[in-house]
């Protein structure tokens, strides 16, 4: 391959893009606006401490050991990673808290000891459920080419599979389908709030969304350094592949000529040709004009209404109370139907779903977390979140 491509934005996504393409002889270039590489996969440094700066969690990690593979290295060479035993800890006003673990059955027996036998049966009925969504849907849309509508993901499944059609569940609502596996409605908020990995309402979203708890449930795990850590390695990656990785370099156009891309512009008014451009970005920055008129055509703009959910977060090295905290934690509403209520609204929820990324935790035994009363670097991120596994 010897296309020149230019990669806007260094996010996960643009720097997989590049290495990948740059191991097979492409000429590749990639642009970011921003002094560090990663995207929102950054660090921020607060009272000396470097705490995550975007997403924490993760999952689906055979997807980067074969971006890896495929330019000839191994993950594990280039960043410390290990599998946490302890996937998340969840928790309830005045009702303990629930964890689940990388270990399935231990996961079965920790819902039955918080909310019953029927409760440990519903979750291996979920969970099997989960499984069977994940396995039909992981080559023609996990792995898959994404089209604009279902119907080529339908044919890659196949027309004569029914059965795997209806098992992924798509006219049935998250919710409605939870509430099939879980009486208990702390449960159904624990793995309604899967739906939100990807921006969505558990109360919107249909019954597909519940795969990604398979995701989850097939391995969380923890870098040393965080998600920005990974960033820097698959840009590493991407240069040994004869990529070139640049910073301090905002795309203010892209160049097109006889209908097609030619390049972009730089906003220091350097031009850089291509024969491919790559938008690792908000897509709604090209439909809106910000590269440029003849950008606006490549994606319909996307109305407020139908964008994803997004975020607050803030940072702080705190003190904490309670029960201790492990790596991963959720803090749920008391009435989680009023909290998407109100997000649904355009107003910030009363009584939001917190989740806090313990930034120290994780690296011992549950049994040896740091005492509570010792200050822990952590990160505040109000749910619902947009994430990348």
């Amino acid at each position: 391959m010897s296309a020149r491509v230019v990669v806007i934005g260094a996010g996960i996504g643009g720097l997989t893009s590049a290495a990948l393409l740059a191991a097979r002889g492409a000429d590749v270039t990639v642009c970011e606006k921003e002094a560090w590489v990663g995207g929102k996969a950054r660090r921020v440094a607060v009272d000396g401490a470097a705490i995550d700066g975007g997403p924490t969690v993760f999952t689906y990690r055979a997807v980067f050991d074969e971006v890896f593979a495929a330019c000839g290295a191994r993950l594990e060479d280039h960043v410390n990673v290990k599998r946490a035993e302890v996937i998340a800890r969840h928790a309830w006003d005045d009702s303990g808290h629930l964890d689940l673990f990388a270990d399935a059955e231990r996961s079965a027996d920790a819902v039955g000891a918080f909310a019953g036998a029927e409760a440990a049966r519903g979750y291996r009925a979920f969970t099997a459920e989960a499984q069977r969504i994940f396995e039909v849907l992981e080559d023609p849309f996990l792995r898959g080419d994404k089209a604009s509508t279902p119907l080529p993901m339908m044919w890659r499944i196949g027309p004569w599979k029914m059965g795997d059609m209806l098992a992924m569940r798509p006219f049935d609502g998250m919710w409605n389908a939870l509430g099939e596996h879980f009486k208990d409605q702390r449960l159904r908020q624990l793995f309604g709030r899967y739906a939100t990995y990807c921006g969505s309402s558990p109360f919107a979203a249909p019954a597909t969304l519940m795969l990604i708890a398979h995701v989850e449930a097939r391995g969380v795990w923890l870098i040393e350094g965080g998600i920005h850590a990974l960033a820097k390695a698959i840009a590493g990656l991407a240069e040994r592949q004869g990529a070139r990785v640049r910073t301090n370099a905002t795309v203010s156009e892209v160049l097109t000529a006889q209908g097609r891309t030619s390049g972009v512009r730089l906003a220091s008014g350097e031009v850089i040709p291509a024969d491919i451009v790559i938008c690792n970005g908000d897509p709604g920055a090209l439909a809106t004009g910000r590269l440029g008129e003849a950008a606006t055509r490549a994606v319909p703009a996307i109305p407020p209404a139908k964008r994803s959910l997004s975020a607050l977060v803030w940072y702080a090295h705190a003190r904490t109370e309670g029960f201790d905290l492990t790596h991963h934690n959720v803090f749920f509403s008391r009435d989680y139907a009023a909290e998407f209520r109100e997000i649904g609204s355009g107003t910030t929820p009363s009584e939001p779903t917190v989740y806090v990324c313990a930034i120290d935790r994780g690296s011992r035994s549950s049994s040896t977390l740091l005492p509570m009363e010792t200050f822990t670097p952590i990160r505040l991120r109000r749910e619902p979140d947009a994430r990348t596994p």
